[in-house]
């Protein structure tokens, strides 16, 4: 796993310190054997050089000096193998700049950051990403003085004109030939955190000094560690390897890896605990999301909301199977019609009997369901209509990625808390029936997790009257 790791980050040197060998004399059988066992996936691996040492790391031999216990050994000690490797560089990519920091001063305005491929010279027409405002660099300004260039690998700060709009996590390169920004990649990934990933899965993704939400479109293949082969996969489990297909909120100009290893990597971070749960290298940008564009037209959300009288926005019924979620749904929908308020309910089984059919309820096929419930709620608020969604929605990470479609108060999430034996007894589908004979072993709260909102909008008692929570509900939607 190590190895294809580090095959993938492209990594030409490897030494191979095979350790503990006084524990068996050094005897030069077992060292052949664990180097020819691991020959058989080196030789499938990208690997310009590779060295094979026997050493004791607690004992040293072999590791700073050579040891007359492997005397059947003539090669280099660990020290020296590392002494003795010398990069080769590859030819510079692109140039670009990722700017860390904006500097603002008395008549001063500079953009920070460390120069990567073939550097930058005073005159070069620029272009500042992901937006492709274009500027001319007229200041090279170093602590030192101005410069005239600055070459891979120096720290600098540019001054442009005109003075364009650019923030930290902008990248900065020429126009004669610069990244088109897009919005979707495969990558390679490997995923790192204990819960599995599955297709749909929103977080965050930082290369350089840029953050975007992110999420992860669909998985296609997983690789096989142990024959180098790749097999199709629905998910990854904690450090396995896979080529996956990502979508970035935003356009971002990301580089293929194997041409700019500084332009092409990033890693996932998770929306909640902030931990890192993979790292990812670019194989290349989707062309036609650079091909697609967004169409304005002038009657636009505001416009059809203004036309109806009443502000659009979703009001998103999470709760248990049984929880009394259709009936609020209903209740709500009816009290909103006669106040004369645009409305359309949004019903998770009506769904699967049309849009969703294809769908199961695995985690994957949950999360996609609710995908397309999410995308299909925001074409209804664009067309300026208080929309009710009655979905069991376990997932909070789904929940979230629903939320992220669309503005600020626009998403309104409640959550219709009813004890799991109260759903029980109203059992309304005969869902909690199966569960307990063994005919049924997905549903949420019996054989698959439910997830309840931290911080939602509105918590409804499940057990109450639905007048009153109806009640509740339009004091926000008003």
């Amino acid at each position: 796993r190590h190895l294809t790791v580090c095959s993938l980050m492209g990594v030409q040197k490897i030494i191979v310190a095979v350790n503990k060998l006084d524990t068996l004399d050094f005897d030069s059988q077992v060292f052949g054997q664990v180097v020819a066992e691991l020959e058989r996936t080196i030789d499938r691996l990208d690997f310009s050089e590779v060295s094979y040492v026997p050493i004791s790391a607690l004992e040293g031999d072999n590791v700073t000096v050579r040891s007359a216990r492997a005397d059947w050994y003539s090669g280099r000690t660990v020290l020296d193998e590392i002494r003795n490797w010398r990069a080769t560089f590859r030819a510079p990519g692109r140039s670009r700049l990722g700017v860390q920091l904006v500097l603002r001063a008395d008549n001063f305005r500079g953009l920070s950051g460390t120069v990567s491929g073939g550097g930058f010279s005073i005159g070069d027409e620029v272009i500042v990403l992901p937006g492709e405002r274009k500027a001319r660099l007229s200041r090279l300004v170093t602590f030192d003085g101005d410069l005239r260039h600055a070459g891979n690998g120096r720290a600098v700060t540019m001054v442009l004109e005109p003075e364009v709009d650019v923030t930290r996590g902008d990248y900065i390169e020429k126009m004669i030939d610069y990244t088109r920004p897009a919005d979707r990649f495969s990558a390679r990934l490997v995923w790192l955190d204990d819960e599995p990933l599955i297709v749909g899965r929103s977080c965050y993704l930082t290369s350089g000094s840029t953050t975007l939400p992110t999420t992860v479109a669909s998985i296609n293949q997983r690789v096989n560690v142990g024959t180098g082969e790749l097999e199709t996969a629905s998910s990854l489990t904690m450090n396995e390897i896979g080529f996956v297909e990502i979508e970035t909120n935003a356009a971002i100009p990301l580089m293929e890896y194997d041409v700019d290893r500084n332009g092409g990597n990033f890693i996932l971070i998770d929306r909640v605990t902030s931990n890192t749960i993979g790292a990812g290298m670019v194989v290349r940008a989707f062309r036609q999301a650079t091909n697609v564009t967004k169409q304005s037209y002038v009657i636009d959300k505001s416009v059809r909301s203004s036309q109806k009288g009443h502000r659009s926005r979703v009001i998103w019924l999470t709760g248990l199977s049984g929880a009394g979620k259709s009936t609020i749904a209903d209740a709500l929908e009816k009290r909103l019609f006669s106040a004369g308020l645009h409305s359309f309910t949004l019903d998770g089984d009506n769904l699967r009997l049309g849009l969703n059919r294809d769908l199961s309820f695995t985690r994957d096929d949950r999360a996609e369901n609710v995908r397309r419930v999410a995308e299909v709620a925001r074409l209804m608020v664009d067309a300026g209509l208080v929309v009710i969604v009655a979905l069991v929605s376990p997932f909070r990470v789904d929940r979230e990625r629903a939320r992220e479609l669309f503005e600020p108060d626009e998403f309104i999430e409640v959550w219709v808390r009813t004890p799991v034996e109260v759903c029980a007894t109203r059992d309304p589908k005969g869902l909690y029936q199966k569960a307990r004979t063994g005919s049924l072993s997905n549903l949420t709260g019996i054989g698959q997790e439910y997830e309840p909102p931290l911080t939602p909008e509105i918590v409804l008692d499940g057990t109450a009257e639905v007048d009153f929570n109806v009640d509740q509900l339009m004091r926000l939607i008003r």
